[in-house]
């Protein structure tokens, strides 16, 4: 029986390189990009291998719930207190470049709700940012609708890039948890994937892997985390997992801070919230809120060596880089540790050719931090290609010598 086995797969083998040496001259002469995408297509035909059932979701927009009406509206005076501080702010610390781009375009409905205290288009986006059609540069809506608009990459995406991703987490990580560990609250009408029962966003594995470290460099019983760019609350929700105990310090732009705001508040509801221009939040007690989010202009005026653990993903890397050098230093003043995840080698450009620093740039001062971690981030290896060079985030933790 081995042997006719032996010549099948030798005469499987074969067709395969025939049929390669078919495909590649002609895609060779296209160019490199078109070879590119002839392998993705192959590889997207792939016949699937799953045990569990995976089901792309992409909604469409609901209408908001007239329960929330009350947190909408505290929310929205925080975001119009923040835009009229923003205007008069530091220049530096303006968005920029692409991220200026994406602001006006796909967040101009909330912008426009907040400017003309329009409660109804204001509380319709944060409803729908997760589902929102263009890129928001904090959810992958865009990106999976994009993948559903196909039939054979959403299959491939189902059963060969999330499918692989959960079975990863299943082997190394999982440690007897259910994926149950995974699921991802849906409020803002959130894009991913359903596992069965489970709602999982396509970033729940990578996003438990990166909890689970950050929560092991804290040893303090309810330690201040502080967090920059922090998008809708991705992250600080798996690191809830993990620690039982902990304050949370936001800072970012007025348009993702409402964002964040509404996500938060409702996976939090008995968590106490101080948004911005609530209160003095300078003169406050740690221990009367959980929860602060403010502009990231507000920084500043942040006391020295307050924070456990600063915190920041992607964002750095796409700020100018005299926006990136302010922000380190403030962080560095700041936190007696700092867990950032950013680029180690590629640049964004800005339209007046300046480019964006990369991770050996900042400017961390070595007298007073020390690198304790230094290590590829974990989406290089479980995302849709398996190892890639195309991934080129590291993730580093520096601790401060006096901590």
């Amino acid at each position: 029986m081995k042997r006719p086995q032996r010549l099948i797969h030798r005469l499987e083998e074969a067709v395969g390189d025939r049929a390669a040496d078919v495909l590649s001259l002609p895609l060779r002469l296209a160019g490199k990009r078109a070879y590119r995408y002839m392998l993705r297509a192959l590889k997207e035909r792939q016949p699937a291998e799953v045990d569990v059932t995976i089901k792309l979701v992409a909604p469409d927009y609901v209408a908001p719930d007239p329960a929330e009406r009350s947190m909408v509206e505290r929310i929205l005076q925080a975001f119009v207190h923040a835009k009229r501080e923003q205007t008069s702010g530091d220049s530096r610390l303006l968005p920029s470049g692409g991220w200026k781009t994406v602001l006006e375009q796909a967040y101009e409905p909330l912008i426009r709700g907040g400017r003309n205290q329009d409660l109804e288009t204001f509380h319709y986006y944060l409803a729908n940012f997760g589902a929102w059609h263009e890129p928001t540069g904090i959810t992958e809506s865009y990106l999976l609708r994009g993948i559903g608009a196909s039939r054979q990459r959403q299959k491939h995406f189902e059963n060969r890039v999330m499918a692989d991703m959960i079975a990863w987490w299943q082997l190394f990580e999982a440690h007897g948890r259910e994926l149950d560990a995974l699921r991802f609250p849906r409020f803002g009408n959130q894009s991913g994937v359903s596992v069965g029962s489970h709602f999982l966003s396509t970033d729940s594995v990578p996003s438990d892997v990166d909890a689970r470290v950050i929560a092991g460099l804290v040893s303090d019983q309810c330690p201040l985390l502080a967090e920059l760019g922090g998008g809708f609350g991705r992250l600080i929700t798996f690191v809830s997992r993990w620690l039982t105990n902990f304050r949370y310090l936001g800072f970012d732009l007025p348009e993702c801070l409402a964002c964040a705001s509404y996500y938060l508040m409702q996976v939090f509801p008995d968590k106490r919230f101080l948004l911005y221009g609530e209160a003095d939040w300078t003169r406050l007690d740690w221990a009367d809120y959980d929860f602060v989010l403010l502009p990231s202009y507000e920084l500043s005026k942040l006391p020295a060596s307050t924070v456990d653990l600063f915190l920041n993903e992607n964002s750095l890397g796409v700020m100018t880089p005299e926006a990136c050098r302010y922000f380190v230093g403030e962080i560095c003043r700041t936190a007696r540790g700092f867990w950032h995840r950013n680029h180690e080698v590629r640049t964004n450009r800005f339209p007046d050719g300046i480019k964006s620093l990369v991770n050996r740039e900042y400017p961390i001062p070595a007298d007073r931090f020390v690198q304790r971690a230094r290590y590829c981030d974990v989406r290089r290896f479980i995302g849709a290609d398996g190892a890639t060079l195309d991934n080129d985030m590291y993730w580093h933790y520096y601790e401060a010598t006096d901590k």
